[in-house]
């Protein structure tokens, strides 16, 4: 008989805290993706992360075949600058990692979170082509306040200005 495959689903606590008795996998954020492993006949096991929990995530993630993970790079003044080496020790042990952090690092762009928006986990996420449409109202006619942008934004922002693309930097 074949072994049973261990699957995490792995979010930062401060973005979905979990109730007094842990997570709930029905009523979470990303319940849906429980459901769809659980369809599959995967029983796919939360894994909330923090800073302070480093340690006991790192046992929890070392028994997993594999991790999904739902940490944004930079949100509310955390960053992933614990997890990252975390992720990739996890990977080193022959884990599945998705998004491995040197993945994240390459893409430049996270129009995934676009694609998603509607999704359970999804927020108000809109995409730009062009630089002149990053400062154009929105769609229903408001000006976004606090917008963030990928390196290739950036880009097209040294462009637009006058500055070559070689000005941005970029992993």
């Amino acid at each position: 008989m074949a072994a049973e495959l261990r699957v995490g689903l792995l979010w930062r606590e401060e973005w979905d805290p979990p109730g007094e008795n842990g997570p709930d996998v029905t009523s979470c954020k990303l319940h849906g993706v429980f459901a769809a492993f659980s369809e599959l006949g995967v029983e796919a096991e939360p894994v909330v992360y923090s800073d302070e929990r480093l340690d006991v995530v790192r046992e929890q993630l070392l028994r997993l075949d594999g991790v999904l993970v739902w940490v944004n790079p930079i949100e509310k003044g955390l960053d992933r600058s614990r997890l990252d080496p975390l992720l990739r020790e996890v990977a080193a042990s022959g884990a599945f990692v998705s998004a491995h952090p040197d993945v994240i690092l390459r893409l430049g762009t996270k129009e995934v979170l676009v694609d998603t928006r509607s999704m359970s986990w999804g927020t108000d996420t809109h995409v730009y082509r062009a630089w002149p449409s990053f400062g154009a109202p929105s769609r229903n006619g408001s000006q976004l306040e606090g917008r963030s942008c990928s390196s290739s934004t950036a880009e097209w922002a040294g462009r637009a200005s006058g500055r070559s693309s070689d000005s941005t930097t970029r992993p």
